[in-house]
C-alpha cells in the first residue's frame, strides 16, 4: 500500500515525481502478486495486494474520462481536432498526409514547428485548410494551427519566452475557444516550472465565455498530481478513457470544458504502430446549464 501511495502521490522531487508514470504497471504487478499470495495461502498479503490494486485502479479512473460509455451523438454540429508533435515525424515521409486525409479533422495543432516544416505543411494543407496561424521558431516552442473554419480571434499569451495560442472558431452554432500549449520536460531557465506555466494556461481559460478545448504536450501523464490539479482548477475534462501498457506513457492530451462532450477520442499511429498524435470529436453538451438556450435532438 505504501508503494502505491508513493507512486500516486510522489514527493515534490523531479526524479520521484516521474515514478507516478508507472502506476498502471504497479497496478497489474500488485494484482499478479495477489494471485501468487492466494496460491500460497497468504491471505493477509493477498488482501493488501488487492487493496493496493483497487486503490490505483480507482485513482486512474477518476483521473481519466469518467463516462462509462461515450455520450450519444446529437444532431448539433461537431468539431474534430487533432494534435501532433512534429518531432515524431520525418518530413520526407509522405505518411503524414495520408494520416491527415484519413482522420480528416477540422482543426490541426502542430507543436515543435520549425522553419524546416513551414513549406511542407503549408503546401500539403493550404487547399483543405485555408486558415492557419503559425509561430515558427528554431527551438522546440514553435507551433502552428491549421483549420477548415475561419478564426474569429487569435491571441498569444506567453510564459516567459514560451508562446501559448488561444483562438476561436465557430462550429456552426457557437464560438469555441481552442488553446494550444507546450509544457516541456525541461525549461531553458531553472526559475521556470510546470506549475507556473499551467497556472498561466488556467488563467487564460478562466476568462473565456465560450466552450474550451485545450490540447498540447505536457510532459506529464494525465494521472500525475500536477495534471490532476490543473484540470481541477481549470474545470476541464479529460478526453482519454485509459492508457495502454503496450504504449509509451501519453504526454499529449486534449481537455475540454463542461459545455462540450467528447463523443470520440483516438490515438493516432503510424503504420509501424508508433504513437504520433491524438484526435477528438466534440459536440455541445445538452446537459450543461450554459447551453440551455439551444434546442437539442438525438
Amino acid at each position: 500500500m505504501l508503494s502505491a501511495y508513493i507512486i500516486i502521490y510522489p514527493p515534490k522531487i523531479e526524479i520521484l515525481e516521474r515514478t507516478s508514470e508507472y502506476a498502471p504497471i504497479l497496478m497489474f504487478a500488485m494484482l499478479f502478486l495477489s494471485f501468487v499470495f492466494i496460491i500460497f495461502n497468504q491471505k493477509r498479503l493477498m488482501f493488501i495486494g488487492m487493496m493496493a490494486t483497487a486503490f490505483i485502479a480507482f485513482y486512474l479512473k477518476i483521473s481519466s474520462n469518467d463516462n462509462l460509455i461515450l455520450p450519444q451523438a446529437n444532431l448539433l454540429p461537431k468539431v474534430k481536432v487533432a494534435h501532433f508533435n512534429l518531432s515524431t515525424f520525418n518530413k520526407e515521409d509522405p505518411e503524414i498526409e495520408v494520416i491527415l486525409q484519413e482522420i480528416d479533422p477540422d482543426v490541426i495543432s502542430f507543436q515543435e514547428f520549425t522553419p524546416d516544416w513551414e513549406r511542407p505543411l503549408s503546401t500539403m494543407l493550404m487547399i483543405k485548410y485555408p486558415y492557419s496561424h503559425k509561430m515558427m521558431r528554431v527551438d522546440p516552442f514553435g507551433m502552428a494551427i491549421f483549420s477548415k473554419k475561419p478564426f474569429k480571434n487569435i491571441n498569444t499569451f506567453m510564459y516567459e519566452d514560451i508562446p501559448n495560442l488561444v483562438l476561436s472558431i465557430n462550429n456552426g452554432l457557437q464560438d469555441i475557444d481552442i488553446v494550444s500549449s507546450y509544457i516541456p520536460l525541461f525549461y531553458p531557465n531553472p526559475k521556470m516550472n510546470r506549475k507556473d506555466h499551467l497556472d498561466k494556461v488556467t488563467a487564460a481559460i478562466s476568462v473565456s465565455n465560450n466552450p474550451v478545448i485545450v490540447m498540447g504536450d505536457y510532459s506529464r501523464v494525465y494521472w500525475q498530481g500536477e495534471m490532476v490539479q490543473f484540470r481541477n482548477e481549470s474545470k476541464l475534462n479529460n478526453s482519454r478513457r485509459s492508457t495502454a501498457l503496450s504504449s509509451p506513457n501519453p504526454y499529449d492530451h486534449i481537455f475540454y470544458s463542461d459545455e462540450l462532450e467528447c463523443v470520440q477520442f483516438d490515438e493516432i499511429r503510424e503504420s509501424n504502430q508508433n504513437h504520433i498524435g491524438i484526435t477528438g470529436t466534440y459536440q455541445i453538451n445538452s446537459r450543461s446549464k450554459k447551453n440551455k438556450q439551444f434546442s437539442f435532438g438525438n
